[in-house]
């Protein structure tokens, strides 16, 4: 198994949750940008955010244990998350897959950002798909939560530049318990979201 080489000069500070390129600090990331939240919201969504069963916990074991699954390394983690991982891991998309990367980081210097996506696979039939996982806390969450469109553009391009591959579907993986849902876009829909995106933080930031 040959995994994508990382990108030289290229770092992830865990402690600032900022990325770092050729010794300068990165003023954005890809989720900031594609995901702008409100204050109200932020305040919201970290309000369920930490303890043993918050969102924090439940995103970090069931992206750990799918990484630990397609990466063929066997799987280990806590039974409470058992409904989201099992589902996950016994779906086709991860069946039968070539891996080139995992929780990767890509840098973008002329949009001065940076970000991590959680894999990129060959399936069984050949396609090249490029995925992020988000995980809820329902059946019912996992029906209405949207695609990562924006977020996979940005990936997307960001691989195209940084390493020449071009990838045929961008999927979002939502696991919530018990259910798996896939949404699949094709890249140039991905893309122009993230272009959008971008352009509405641009002129929310006069400094850009």
């Amino acid at each position: 198994m040959h995994l994508l080489d990382p990108i030289p000069d290229l770092e992830f500070n865990a402690a600032a949750h900022r990325y770092r390129y050729k010794g300068d600090w990165l003023p954005h990331s890809v989720t900031q940008i594609a995901s702008p939240k409100t204050p109200l919201e932020m305040e919201r969504i970290n309000a369920t955010k930490d303890g043993p069963d918050g969102w924090m916990a439940r995103g970090n074991a069931v992206h750990e244990a799918l990484e630990k699954h397609v990466l063929g390394q066997g799987v280990i983690y806590d039974t409470r998350w058992g409904d989201w991982v099992n589902p996950l891991c016994d779906h086709w998309l991860f069946q039968g897959h070539k891996v080139l990367a995992t929780e990767h980081a890509l840098v973008s210097p002329k949009w001065r950002v940076a970000g991590s996506f959680d894999g990129l696979i060959e399936t069984a039939k050949g396609s090249l798909v490029l995925y992020d996982l988000k995980t809820v806390s329902s059946a019912k969450a996992a029906k209405t939560r949207e695609a990562a469109r924006a977020q996979l553009g940005a990936y997307s391009l960001m691989l195209l530049d940084n390493y020449g591959i071009s990838v045929n579907r961008c999927v979002t993986v939502i696991s919530g318990p018990g259910v798996v849902e896939i949404k699949t876009d094709v890249p140039d829909e991905c893309h122009i979201a993230w272009l959008d995106a971008l352009d509405n933080w641009k002129l929310l930031q006069p400094e850009w």
